[in-house]
């Protein structure tokens, strides 16, 4: 084993000794790329009558290989140009004259397709062999062989941190980029009523102390600007945006339909007058990483008249992994966890030389195949899982898990679009399914303690109704069944004692109501008194009630300054 690189990790600051020891890992394009089916026909050709004779001929043949293979189609001209310069010399038996020429020319025709389909795969076979880069991972990051690293590992750096131009030469850019002072980022969120941005130097904070509230990484982040803002403007309880549901639903009439739809434009203006005068920041900046659910969100940061964003910049770009809500503490942690690099496994996989294949065609091919079929196969597990999961049919997922003979802790849901992979459990948990949640651990006997690939259990990316459910299989599954505070698994709870909380707090919320009323319709009290009997009323609950209390007699004030 060799020995561990202890040495800094943060990749604008890293030791030349490390930089030199650093190679370029590259791989297989057909081990790493995802191969897209197309669930139906693909339109040949606008130009091509699709009649059902079209259905049965050789043209439609060809071009689902084609379409297979992500090449465009060819209309019924170019088609007949192919099979007139096709080589007779390439068909079998073509050299000598073929004593059942009487059979018509149906034979030599069937004949020129399958030597142009067999043509197109071989060519395709020697484009995949040849197609041997450091970008064909499915991982978000590029990897980079070294002896300071155990030889089954690998150094990842995500491939976000590189700039379009670096991707060639991602290890020259880390050269150059170490001796520059003036590089900048930023990072801008946005959700939930929540935004927090930051342009932040490559050049660290050089501190002589540190404090115990933040990691040393984070205290050592160059924060140049920083701004944060807050406003109220999702539906307690329900989630979701104001102005998405407006779209839903229809447009509501309330007091706080209309404070949240105030809120999201003042919100929208902060943040645009904010990024203007940042413009000048946002032009020298080397990269922009945003986390902006949903096109409203999008739209506040980019794509409005005199927006310094332009989408189609090259420098935006998404950060590769989950987030929290969007807070100065957040991005400096979301800096810290791209800036870094990681030590991570090397793939299953054979590492291409930049020699070439030793497969023979016929292997490469029949290898081709069966690894295509295996993603179509995989692809389908995930979406029949997918749906079982969001309509939390419990009988449905028992009976696909055990006619699929599928180990809940170790399968996994391919990562599509996202950075990470993912099991049932988190799934379940990331997504609100508090039946699924229940159903994997009490029935299934999941594990609570099996981490992503960014290191963090399902307990901690579900929100707080959701933890509700660990909680419950906590209480049934018993302290034994595993260790539920390494799982970050809230306390033991009952359903029945959740049940007594919940009516205790709609008795408690109908209570503040009904005094909120009475304090209303008494106007011949005075105003000094009134105050100290609001206070004395508060006294006595909690702070989560408290607030609630507020935040109803806040709305109706609205309410009543509207009417007018």
């Amino acid at each position: 084993m060799t020995q561990e690189h202890t040495k800094e990790t943060y990749v604008y600051d890293l030791d030349d000794g490390f930089l030199d020891s650093l190679k370029l890992l590259s791989f297989s394009l057909d081990t790493f790329e995802n191969v897209e089916t197309p669930s139906a026909p693909i339109s040949p050709h606008p130009q091509v009558r699709k009649d059902y004779n079209y259905y049965k001929s050789d043209l439609h043949r060809y071009n689902l290989k084609r379409v297979q293979n992500n090449l465009p189609p060819v209309n019924e001209d170019e088609f007949e140009n192919l099979i007139e310069t096709q080589s007779i010399e390439s068909i079998s038996g073509s050299d000598s004259e073929d004593e059942f020429d009487s059979e018509d020319d149906n034979s030599e025709q069937g004949q020129k397709v399958d030597s142009l389909i067999k043509k197109l795969e071989s060519a395709t076979i020697v484009g995949d062999s040849q197609s041997s880069s450091h970008l064909n991972t499915k991982s978000p990051f590029i990897l980079f062989g070294s002896d300071s690293v155990p030889s089954e590992r690998a150094v990842g750096i995500y491939k976000a941190l590189f700039p379009e131009f670096a991707l060639d030469d991602p290890l020259g850019f880390l050269k150059t980029e170490k001796d520059k002072t003036d590089s900048k980022s930023a990072i801008l969120m946005i959700g939930g009523g929540h935004f927090a941005g930051a342009i932040i130097s490559h050049k660290r904070n050089d501190l002589k102390s540190f404090n115990n509230k933040d990691s040393v990484k984070m205290q050592l982040v160059n924060v140049l600007a920083s701004k944060t803002f807050h406003r109220y403007t999702t539906r307690r309880k329900q989630g979701g945006a104001q102005g998405a549901s407006d779209n839903s639903r229809g447009k509501a009439i309330s007091a706080g339909s209309s404070i949240r739809r105030y809120n999201e434009k003042a919100l929208a203006q902060e943040v645009r007058d904010l990024l203007a005068q940042w413009s000048g920041y946002l032009q020298d900046c080397t990269a922009i990483y945003v986390r902006a659910n949903g096109p409203t969100n999008k739209k506040v940061l980019m794509g409005y008249e005199g927006s310094p964003l332009d989408a189609t910049d090259k420098r935006i770009k998404r950060l590769p992994f989950s987030t929290q809500r969007a807070s100065l503490s957040e991005v400096k942690r979301s800096w810290v966890e791209l800036s870094h690099y990681k030590v991570v496994e090397l793939p299953k996989t054979e590492i291409v030389s930049d020699k070439g294949v030793a497969e023979s065609g016929q292997e490469r091919a029949a290898n081709s195949t069966v690894k295509r079929k295996g993603r179509e196969s995989e692809d389908k597990q995930d979406e029949e899982i997918i749906t079982i999961l969001r309509k939390q049919k419990a009988p449905k997922l028992l009976k696909w898990v055990k006619d699929n003979q599928i180990d809940v802790d170790t399968y996994r849901i391919a990562p599509g679009s996202y950075a990470q992979s993912t099991t049932l459990l988190h799934y379940a948990s990331s997504n609100g399914l508090a039946h699924m949640i229940q159903i994997l651990l009490v029935n299934l006997k999941a594990s609570p303690q099996v981490q992503n690939t960014n290191g963090r259990y399902p307990a901690e990316v579900a929100n707080k109704d959701t933890k509700r459910a660990f909680q419950i299989a906590r209480n049934k599954l018993g302290e034994s069944y595993c260790d539920w505070d390494k799982a970050k698994v809230p306390p033991p709870k009952s359903k029945e004692e959740f049940d007594e909380e919940d009516r205790a707090k709609v008795e408690s919320e109908r209570l503040m109501k009904q005094k909120l009323l009475e304090a209303e319709a008494s106007k011949e009290t005075a105003k000094g008194s009134s105050i100290k009997s609001f206070k004395n009323d508060l006294a006595g609950l909690s702070e989560e009630q408290r607030l609630k209390f507020m935040r109803e007699q806040r709305a109706r004030a609205a309410e009543a300054r509207l009417k007018k």
